[in-house]
């Protein structure tokens, strides 16, 4: 449900909606609980200053407690000048959760600076350079012993660690990503890997991706189905 107000008069912008997901098993049925939000929007109609709130008391997935969930961010909607202050704060199953990122414009060039995600020992940290299209160049780090509290953020369940990197750059003007991470093991449902390296590349991901590089992978298990020593 969401209710409030909304208009544009002398190109001036006023926007006041606030709302809730009571049920958001709705979403995963691995979910119970219920998500608040407010979105405030003042100012010219080409570059409104924003500010949006989403929270929840306590919240249930894949039986990890998620109480205080609280993201904020607030910024100015200016296409030639973005800028954007996030952060999150919570508990998930007795860990605390922390999370910021700044987008910033300086002479023209936009970056993402600060980018970090902490939950207990679980992190994801970096800076990214932005182009006009928000293209990203930059590396995030992964350092992930223990993705069960992640995965319940985004309503799902999963165990397992990851360890690497996600390095963004361009060959020309063409995007690419590579990937290079390794996990012990890891599991979502069914579906298990023991002992997994990834190094590969996807060049121009955005308009005719082509993927090389090399995985590996002790045993991957599907079910009743067991696949032992890949390399490809």
């Amino acid at each position: 449900t969401a209710d409030g107000q909304a208009s544009l008069a002398d190109n001036q912008l006023a926007v006041d909606i606030k709302g809730a997901l009571t049920d958001i098993s709705l979403l995963s049925g691995d979910a119970k609980g219920a998500i608040a939000f407010a979105l405030n929007a003042q100012g010219a109609g080409t570059a409104p200053d924003l500010s949006l709130t989403v929270n929840s008391d306590r919240l249930s997935v894949a039986e990890r407690e998620i109480t205080g969930l609280r993201l904020t961010a607030t910024g100015k909607a200016d296409a030639a000048n973005p800028a954007a202050n996030v952060q999150l704060t919570g508990n998930v199953a007795g860990q605390p959760l922390q999370g910021s990122a700044v987008l910033a414009t300086s002479d023209g060039k936009r970056a993402i600076n600060g980018l970090l995600l902490s939950l207990g020992k679980n992190r994801i940290s970096g800076d990214l350079a932005l182009d006009e299209a928000f293209v990203p160049d930059g590396t995030v780090a992964l350092d992930l012993p223990d993705i069960g509290p992640l995965a319940a953020l985004a309503l799902e369940k999963a165990e397992g660690d990851v360890r690497g990197t996600i390095d963004f750059s361009k060959t020309g003007n063409a995007p690419e990503v590579t990937i290079k991470a390794s996990t012990a093991s890891i599991s979502r449902g069914d579906v298990s890997a023991k002992t997994v390296t990834i190094d590969a590349s996807i060049a121009n991901y955005l308009a005719a991706p082509v993927i090389s590089g090399k995985i590996r992978a002790d045993s991957v298990t599907s079910g009743g189905t067991v696949i032992r020593g890949i390399d490809v």
